[in-house]
């Protein structure tokens, strides 16, 4: 190929999730000449269902949720602590989260909605190669002029750009490659990982609304802490689509191998805990994915920009695994951010590091990492007090069943025992200190 026959186009992104939609999104429509690489079969043909947050979708596509290919909003949430029998359940939500914008919390199936989002990111100008590998990245300069200038794929095709953006997910191999290529300079703390486990189980419409005690405009999330996760720094959910709910864990990667147990055992475990069994009977399984999930958090953020260059999204380890567990809207927001970005580079027709660092200045001044910076403290809290997610839901679990099971005895006494059994092999000062380090948490 001769320097006159390059595929030349503005901006090169790589990676058809969440974030580099909405960076290619965002940049066509501000006229930019856009293609995007994504490795899978289709947009979103390697992920499974799961919540969506849509406040950044909202500002790019206004009213999305009465285009999209949503199943349900989520109009209540429901915290349970599991012990080995024992249950307790904290349910709450609004009648406010069943109407538009409905809290701006969704269930979806990203094959379908992530697919719907790239067919929106087309009509606005995106050029699509799906069922596409970029292997690495092409540079002009050395050192510190070295820049991005394109992306080569598998094949060994090359396609030009002033730019890249690189939204590869969480097992970032290009982003990695990149990152050792040009120097860039990791957070503080490095990347861990929790893996993700998720089966998707077919119900029909009638026994989830019957069994999640939901109306068919209402979809419910429900997070699960204790049995069967003790050791496990983690814990369970379910989230009710139409005709299936998604069922699941995700724990920290070194928690799971040091348990000695296989995702498929502790996903079976889960199950056939009572209280979630009774929710499944009579299903069907349809899917099961296994992925990685990046959970260092703010500490472990690392450089986001360079010369040609912007990460967004996962590859960037933007996800915050506290009981929020936001991934979609964060990786949203820094994909927006890395658009409008392109978009003034271009417009200066600079794309510089210079340039391109006002990606990662605004980014870090806006609400995704605002939260993670709030949560930076959650990787330790969780690794060194392991009891937040094992043993003290096992001990609240047990207390209340104590404190209301009926006998002869009287309520002092009764009382008295279980206040007794839930301080039994629990160490005061360290409970205290626990407590303490779980606001870290909330």
């Amino acid at each position: 190929m001769t320097a006159d026959e390059k595929v030349k186009v503005d901006v090169i992104v790589v990676g058809g999730g969440p974030a580099g939609l909405s960076a290619a999104y965002t940049m066509a429509k501000a006229g930019l000449e856009v293609i995007l690489i994504e490795r899978g079969e289709t947009c979103g043909s390697k992920n499974v269902g799961g919540l969506l947050y849509g406040t950044i979708l909202n500002q790019m596509i206004p009213r999305f949720y009465e285009k999209a290919p949503i199943e349900r909003p989520v109009s209540k949430r429901t915290i349970v602590f599991l012990g080995g029998a024992e249950h307790a359940a904290l349910t709450f939500g609004d009648d406010q989260w069943s109407i538009p914008p409905y809290n701006n919390t969704f269930i979806v199936q990203r094959s379908q909605f992530d697919r719907w989002f790239s067919g929106e990111a087309e009509k606005a100008g995106v050029s699509l190669l799906e069922g596409t590998v970029a292997d690495e990245l092409i540079y002009e300069g050395v050192n510190g002029e070295r820049k991005a200038v394109g992306v080569r794929i598998r094949g060994n095709e090359e396609f030009y750009a002033d730019a890249v953006i690189l939204a590869d997910g969480a097992n970032a191999l290009l982003t990695e490659k990149t990152s050792k290529e040009m120097n860039l300079k990791g957070g503080k703390t490095k990347q861990d990982y929790a893996v993700g486990v998720k089966e998707i189980i077919t119900l029909g419409k009638g026994k989830i609304e019957d069994r999640f005690n939901l109306e068919s405009n209402e979809g419910t999330a429900v997070d699960f802490l204790g049995s069967p996760f003790e050791g496990l720094i983690g814990g369970g959910f379910i989230y009710t689509a139409k005709e299936t709910v998604s069922i699941g864990f995700a724990a920290r990667l070194e928690s799971v191998i040091h348990s000695g147990l296989s995702p498929n055992q502790i996903m079976d475990g889960f199950k056939r805990h009572p209280v979630v069994r009774k929710y499944l009977e009579g299903g069907e399984l349809a899917e099961y994915s296994a992925h990685l999930i990046p959970e260092g958090g703010y500490r472990a953020v690392p450089q986001l920009a360079a010369n040609g260059v912007m990460i967004a999204g996962d590859a960037a380890g933007l996800v915050n695994m506290s009981l929020y567990k936001e991934g979609t809207n964060h990786a949203m927001e820094s994909g927006k951010t890395a658009g409008e970005t392109a978009a003034s580079a271009k417009a200066k027709g600079d794309f510089s590091s210079k340039t391109l660092g006002e990606y990662e200045a605004k980014f870090r001044r806006g609400t995704a990492m605002r939260d993670l910076k709030k949560y930076r403290d959650l990787p330790k809290v969780l690794e060194t007090t392991p009891e937040l997610l094992s043993l003290y839901p096992l001990k609240m679990t047990r207390m209340l069943t104590d404190y209301f099971t009926v006998t002869a005895a009287s309520k002092s006494e009764t009382q008295k025992k279980a206040l007794m059994n839930f301080l039994k092999g629990l160490p005061k000062f360290k409970f205290v200190r626990n407590m303490i380090r779980g606001r870290k948490v909330l």
